[in-house]
C-alpha cells in the first residue's frame, strides 16, 4: 500500500512540473542612436501644400506663384475635406480687374478665397502680393465688391472701398480702407440701403474726395417719415 501511494505521488509531481510555465529569458536590449522626433511644422506644411495644390491646379493654374505665397503666409493647419474643396471650386468667381492701386503701370486684380482658418470669413486677395489681403467676417464676398476711390491721402496708393453684405436684410454697408503700416485700415463707413440707393450707379459714385485726407460718403436711408418714400440723402464727411 505504501509503494502504491509513493508511485501515485511521484506521477502527480512529474505532471505538475511538465505543465508549469518556463521562466522567460530577459529580452536583449540594443542601443539605438537617438533620433530627432519631427515636430508639427512638417504636418502643417503638408496641409498647406495640399490646399495650395488643389487651388493652383483647379482654380488659378496661371497664378500658382501668387497662390503659393498666400497659402504659405495665411494657410490653415487644418486638413480640408474633399467636399469643402469641391464646394469652393464651384463657388470661385475668378479674377476681377480693379485698375491701378499703386501709382504705377501695373493693373491689379482681386479674387476671393474661402476662409483658410476657422476664425475668419472670406477674404479678398490681390494679384499684387505686396498688398495685404483684406479680411472680413462675411461669407457673401464677391470680387466685384472691391472698388477704387482714388488716392485720398496722396501717398501714391489708392484707397479702396468694399461693398459689404451679411447675406440678409436690405441694409448693406460701404467701407473705405487706406493702406497704413502694411495693413488695410478702415477710414470711413456708411449704410448702403438697397431700398433707396441707386444700385445702377457704381459703388465709387457714393465716395467723393474733397481734398487731401478728406472725403465724403453718400448715405440714403428712411430716417424720417417725410422722406420714407425717396429716402433721406446725407453726405457724411471723413478725415484721415
Amino acid at each position: 500500500m505504501v509503494k502504491v501511494t509513493i508511485a501515485i505521488l511521484t506521477t502527480f509531481l512529474l505532471a505538475s512540473c511538465k505543465d508549469k510555465p518556463q521562466k522567460a529569458s530577459a529580452p536583449v536590449t540594443k542601443l539605438v542612436p537617438k533620433t530627432k522626433i519631427p515636430n508639427t511644422i512638417t504636418d502643417t506644411h503638408m496641409t498647406k501644400v495640399t490646399d495650395y495644390l488643389f487651388f493652383s491646379d483647379s482654380i488659378l493654374p496661371e497664378h500658382k506663384s501668387i497662390l503659393n505665397y498666400y497659402f504659405s503666409k495665411y494657410g490653415s493647419d487644418t486638413t480640408r475635406s474633399s467636399y469643402w474643396q469641391q464646394e469652393m471650386k464651384e463657388g470661385f468667381e475668378g479674377l476681377y480687374s480693379i485698375g491701378h492701386i499703386k501709382n504705377n503701370l501695373k493693373m491689379d486684380s482681386v479674387f476671393v478665397l474661402p476662409p483658410l482658418t476657422d476664425i475668419e470669413g472670406q477674404c479678398y486677395y490681390f494679384t499684387d502680393t505686396t498688398l495685404p489681403r483684406l479680411q472680413t467676417d462675411s461669407y457673401c464676398c464677391h470680387p466685384s465688391n472691391i472698388f477704387l476711390v482714388g488716392d485720398i491721402d496722396e501717398d501714391g496708393v489708392s484707397e479702396i472701398g468694399q461693398y459689404y453684405s451679411s447675406c440678409v436684410s436690405h441694409y448693406k454697408s460701404l467701407y473705405v480702407y487706406s493702406l497704413k503700416n502694411k495693413a488695410w485700415r478702415e477710414i470711413g463707413h456708411c449704410v448702403y440701403d438697397l431700398n433707396y440707393m441707386d444700385i445702377d450707379k457704381p459703388y465709387s459714385y457714393f465716395v467723393k474726395k474733397i481734398s487731401k485726407n478728406k472725403f465724403k460718403m453718400l448715405e440714403i436711408t428712411d430716417l424720417t417719415p417725410d422722406t420714407a418714400k425717396i429716402g433721406k440723402r446725407n453726405w457724411i464727411r471723413f478725415s484721415l
